[in-house]
């Protein structure tokens, strides 16, 4: 994998070699193995390559082709190397030395601007097409890897990173009405239009999207729509399903274990991570490999709370699968001394922005770190699981039967799982009634009843929210919505191939990997996995009173049957996260209680809902704080972040007047 960057001016007439370095210093503060560029008709491109697969290191980028007169820049693994191998007819005694991107110029030449459709994997890249005079870019099907840009109509500069983009963009300003959405939106997402960036002339390549810059101006278009082109599959049996289940996703997972290094996995005790461990380490002992595991606990002093419904340490249900593969050297990962406080200015700086994933960032990092340390090249995951390969609950597969008209499939699964749960009928029914009570009447019949405040759990402030009408965007996306909004299979599918969701999540996957020199890949998150899924009736999740059917009937025999029929327990991740502040909090309070006297805090921040908010907890125990204290936390990283603009803002400015006058 890579960091790429570009420069190119559609004139020629200026300079871009300056400009290009320039950028390519901004690498510096991320793990990068070698640094190369190359300027061809005023035309610059860079790359910072990390050599994480065997192949990679026969990878010489940027790379001219003479022959095609092409200019190629990638970051990119690509997944489906055997049948692209096959399709371009290379020889089988040069597959191990075939780069990806020396396939993914052969798919361009071979399909055109159709070619990011052919290709599977991880990938961002950009080709000049010296005969055409066109720049053209692509972004992979679920935006695992990012893609910024700036384009004045002349003026065409891409990268991996969005800083080395203000080499080109020299005054760059925030986008104010992104930071109104991120500072409004109930959760961790951080964007409503995720074409946009929290800074103005600077933007991302969503995914599933190419682009194409020539004379004419700049075109987009997207290239997936699984929505649109998945057909749905209708097998006799169950074991057909099975055994296609089996060989999709047992291929998600093989294709990433390509490593030049050791192989990780972020493994935790339920059924997602558990399922690609198991996988991993079959297929790894065929080769005499092992993997390493790294799974996140509460630190020592935590008050552990278990009930019958939710865990904080997972750890007994990780030792099954170590026992069932002894393959496995699991390292169990406490974070001590650190919480959601820790290191906000490097999150910050790696990130490039404020960050909303309060709870779990910290211990993430850490895995990251370790994972490195440990020699691990790649990092596995099932973080996408709960939308594809062990998706499946009862409210949500009624809904689709209420609104399919299957009534006595309906009351089927009402008995079935009433006897599952021992809940009367009755009491599911009456709970059900609610579910299937159109939207919009309940809201009515809930604002009658009590007032809601769509904002009352974010800092931003109202003004702001006011200014830039935030409330049509998160209304067009359901968001920040009360009473709870229910959702059939089909709506439910909209939200998984969301492309504001992939692109939230590839941008924090993609710079905190390329912090640390070793990338997060998630087979549960392939575009072919995504697709199967996608394919299946609501019975294949969920079926006769059992949830998460698919996974559970698909990995028998290999995922150990303590968590694979575990329909009891679930893992709370982050636990701890609150208890871990009890030391920082006075520190915190009194930090950002400083930047709330700041006016430029306050264009942002409703500065008195935040003080209100620190005034009343002294003490961080009880559940019931954890909105606020979430809402704290988001104003403080926003405020770091903040500061540390102007101050950088400043700084450039200077820099700059002290060159003009040498």
């Amino acid at each position: 994998m890579s960091a790429i960057c570009g420069l190119m001016h559609m004139d020629f007439k200026a300079e871009t070699y300056d400009t290009g370095i320039a950028m390519l210093e901004k690498f510096n503060i991320y793990k990068v193995d070698s640094v190369r560029h190359l300027m061809i008709d005023n035309v610059f491109m860079g790359c910072g390559i990390q050599y994480i697969t065997r192949e990679s290191k026969y990878e010489t980028l940027p790379a001219y082709d003479q022959k095609r007169e092409l200019i190629i820049t990638a970051d990119a693994i690509i997944d489906n190397r055997s049948e692209l191998l096959k399709v371009f007819n290379i020889k089988l005694d040069s597959w191990s030395k075939t780069t990806d991107s020396e396939l993914i110029l052969r798919a361009y030449e071979m399909w055109g601007k159709d070619c990011a459709k052919y290709l599977i994997g991880d990938f961002a890249f950009v080709i000049w097409d010296k005969v055409k005079n066109e720049i053209f870019c692509a972004r992979d099907h679920v935006g695992k890897r990012t893609l910024y840009y700036y384009y004045d109509g002349n003026t065409f500069a891409f990268s991996t990173l969005m800083n080395p983009l203000f080499e080109v963009q020299q005054d760059v300003e925030l986008n104010d009405r992104w930071i109104a959405d991120f500072l409004s939106i109930d959760g961790i997402l951080h964007e409503v239009e995720c074409n946009e960036t929290i800074y103005k002339g600077i933007y991302q390549v969503p995914p599933a999207t190419i682009i194409t810059i020539n004379k004419n101006g700049l075109c987009k278009d997207l290239y997936w729509d699984p929505l649109k082109e998945v057909k749905p599959l209708r097998l006799k049996k169950d074991e057909e399903y099975d055994k296609y289940f089996k060989k999709v996703f047992f291929e998600a997972v093989d294709c990433r274990l390509r490593s030049s290094g050791e192989v990780g996995i972020m493994l935790s005790g339920g059924l997602d991570s558990g399922s690609v461990g198991c996988i991993a380490a079959r297929n790894l002992e065929n080769e005499g490999k092992r993997l390493k595991a790294f799974c996140s606990i509460p630190m020592d002093s935590y008050k552990n709370i278990n009930n019958q419904y939710y865990m904080s340490d997972e750890s007994e249900y990780v030792e099954e699968i170590i026992k069932a593969y002894n393959n496995i050297d699991i390292t169990y990962c406490k974070s001590e001394g650190k919480n959601s406080s820790t290191n906000i200015d490097r999150f910050v700086s790696i990130l490039e922005q404020p960050y909303k994933t309060i709870e779990n960032l910290f211990w993430n990092d850490e895995i990251l770190q370790r994972a490195s340390k440990s020699g691990c090249k790649v990092l596995l995951s099932g973080q996408y699981g709960n939308c594809t390969i062990s998706f499946g609950d009862f409210v949500t597969n009624a809904l689709t039967l209420f609104r399919d008209m299957r009534y006595i499939r309906l009351y089927k699964e009402i008995r079935a799982y009433s006897r599952l749960k021992k809940i009367r009928r009755y009491k599911i029914g009456k709970a059900l009634i609610k579910v299937f009570t159109p939207y919009n009447i309940r809201k009515l019949l809930s604002s009658k009843n009590e007032g809601y405040d769509n904002y009352a759990d974010v800092p931003a402030n109202r003004e702001l929210i006011k200014k830039w009408n935030v409330d049509k965007r998160l209304s067009e996306l359901k968001l920040n919505e009360y009473p709870q909004r229910y959702y059939d299979l089909y709506e439910t599918r909209k939200s998984i191939v969301n492309p504001i969701a992939f692109s939230h999540i590839g941008a924090m996957e993609t710079k905190l990997s390329l912090s640390h020199g070793i990338i997060e890949r998630d087979p549960t998150r392939d575009k072919r996995v995504i697709e199967f899924c996608l394919s299946l009736p609501t019975e294949q999740f969920y079926n006769d009173g059992q949830d998460r059917n698919l996974i559970r009937r698909g990995m028998k025999g290999i995922l150990p049957d303590k968590i694979r029929l575990n329909r009891t327990r679930r893992g709370l991740q982050s636990a701890d996260w609150i208890e871990r502040l009890n030391d920082s909090w006075k520190s915190i309070k009194e930090q950002l209680d400083e930047y709330l006297q700041l006016p430029e805090i306050k264009n942002y921040i409703d500065v008195e809902k935040v003080k209100l908010k620190l005034s009343t907890i002294d003490s961080l125990s009880g559940d019931e704080k954890w909105f606020s204290i979430r809402l704290i936390l988001e104003a403080l990283v926003f405020s770091y972040f903040l500061l540390g603009f102007k101050e950088e803002k400043a700084k450039e400015i200077i820099r700059r007047e002290t060159a003009a006058t040498k």
